[in-house]
Order: C-alpha cells, then structure tokens, then sequence
C-alpha cells in the first residue's frame, strides 16, 4: 500500500476510534468490521461489489444498508457510507487494523504471535505470557503456532521485534559466529 493510503487509513481508523469511545460504542463498531471483513473474505463477490469503482456511490450506500440493516451499529454504517462516498473503500483492510492497533493501544494490549517446535502446555503458555508481560508492561495476548522446522524452543514476534529462543536460529548464530572466526 502508498504511504499516501497508509496516512489516509490512520486518519479514518483515528476518527472512527474517537467517535467510538465518545459514542462508548468501541467494542460493538470493532466487532462490526471484524464480522464484515470476514464475511467479505468468505464472500468474493461481496468484496468485489464494496471495491467496484464502477458501481455508483447512491446504489452503493443503498446496497450496504440492505446488506447489513439492523445487524451492524448505525455507527458503523455511517462510517462505511462515509468510505463509500468518499470511494475509499479499498482502504477498508487497512482502517481496520489501524483501529485494532488505536484499540490495543487503549486497551494497553499487546498482540504477540509465539512458534513452538512442539504443542506446548498451558504452564509454559503461562510462563511465555507473564514474561513478555514483565517485558513490556502490557498485557499480552498470545497466538500460538507450531512449527517443528524450528527443532525446539520458541520465536516471539512482538510487533516488529522477533526473539529467536528456538534451537535452528541458536545453531544458524553460532554456524555464523564459526565462519567469522575462521
């Protein structure tokens, strides 16, 4: 994505985060996108009609609150009519996770993704969620993946910094530090 649609997305994801804390409806507009953009990942066609430049923006407007109705908050109806008249709605993927990112942010939340070389036990998902939670002062919501490539121990992805901890990235330093030295 241009820096120029990056910009744009934080400034719709940053108004539409303030309009729902005022409004005190965070939770149900964040909930609204996540179920409209997996309905529209589920649905091509959906998807397809939402980013048509060809579809005139009256149509559309009318279209979404036929679609959507009663089963999202008139807020976030709003909102998607202001996309559709602005024709920004390409950018929708985009706003929704610069509002998660607002969200997590508010919520002193942080999202970290774990790789296991095995399933691991709940004592050491435990384990891995309190010391990244010591790490950053937040709390920490954890994804779990497995991944025996990795032979053993785990990588942390947290936000943009990974932590090597697995047995393949300690074998790959110390390979690296063998060829320096010789």
């Amino acid at each position: 994505m241009a820096n120029k649609d990056t910009r744009a997305a934080k400034r719709y994801a940053l108004a539409l985060f303030n309009t729902a804390v005022q409004t005190q409806k965070l939770d149900s507009i964040e909930q609204n996108l996540t179920d409209l953009l997996a309905l529209m990942n589920q649905t091509p066609t959906l998807r397809q009609y939402w980013e048509s430049p060809l579809i005139p923006s009256g149509r559309k407007r009318e279209q979404i609150a036929t679609i959507l109705g009663d089963t999202v908050d008139p807020a976030t109806l709003a909102f998607l009519r202001l996309l559709v008249d602005k024709r920004r709605e390409d950018l929708l993927d985009a706003i929704d996770y610069e509002l998660r990112q607002q969200v997590d942010a508010s919520r002193h939340l942080v999202r970290a993704e774990a790789t296991f070389a095995l399933e691991p036990t709940e004592s050491e998902k435990t384990a891995l969620v309190r010391s990244l939670e010591q790490r950053t002062g937040e709390s920490v919501l954890l994804s779990v993946q497995v991944d025996s490539s990795i032979l053993g121990g785990v990588v942390v992805r947290l936000h943009d910094t990974i932590i090597d901890g697995s047995v393949r990235g300690t074998l790959e330093r110390v390979r690296e530090q063998l060829l320096q030295e010789a």
